[in-house]
């Protein structure tokens, strides 16, 4: 046999026990309900600020990057000199077999009243060619001491080709052809 004991006195057993259940239940509901939409609203604040921020700091990124992007060296001028200069160098480093030791000794051997009008061919392709030099001279002196010193230069075999004199509104002055043909070194 079973003893049951009801220690509870009789006001509160007139009360059912299931609406008291459901009651603190709809309670617990409702106000964890309310804690997560106050939570949700004060997250959403949040959220919005940190968005603002987050774009002003994007913003002043994208500023950085533009300001970055103006000040870069101009990469295709600093490879082009670069390319130029390896090339002087290479070509200086190599005189005897180079066009800039044609140029400099040419250039070396013109007198100071002689001015260089063309020379052909333009295209330095060849060494071997014959060039024609067409220049102005004060004087038949000068054009003569023009050969002479390219003859002296022992870089050049040079011909006198042609010599007239022109008279002009300030003087005379002597055009004259040059023919003439480079030895590079190592070769006679």
């Amino acid at each position: 046999m079973k003893f049951q004991f009801d220690l509870l006195p009789k006001e509160y057993k007139s009360l059912p026990r299931d609406i008291i259940s459901m009651a603190i239940a709809f309670i617990a509901i409702l106000t964890t309900l309310s804690a997560v939409g106050s939570m949700s609203f004060k997250n959403r604040g949040e959220l919005v600020a940190a968005q603002k921020t987050f774009d002003s700091v994007e913003t002043e990124l994208r500023e950085v990057i533009d300001k970055t992007g103006k000040i870069q060296p101009p990469i295709s001028e600093i490879t082009s000199l670069k390319s130029s200069i390896d090339f002087i160098n290479r070509n200086l480093d190599t005189p005897g077999t180079s066009w800039v030791d044609f140029l400099a000794t040419l250039e070396a051997a013109v007198p100071e009243r002689v001015l260089i009008t063309d020379l052909s061919p333009k295209n330095f392709n060849n060494m071997d060619v014959n060039f024609t030099l067409n220049g102005e001279a004060s004087s038949i002196f000068d054009a003569l001491e023009f050969e002479k010193r390219l003859k002296q230069s022992g870089k050049f075999k040079s011909m006198l080709k042609s010599n007239t004199e022109v008279s002009g509104a300030n003087g005379s002055i002597q055009k004259f052809i040059i023919e003439f043909s480079y030895i590079a070194p190592g070769r006679k």
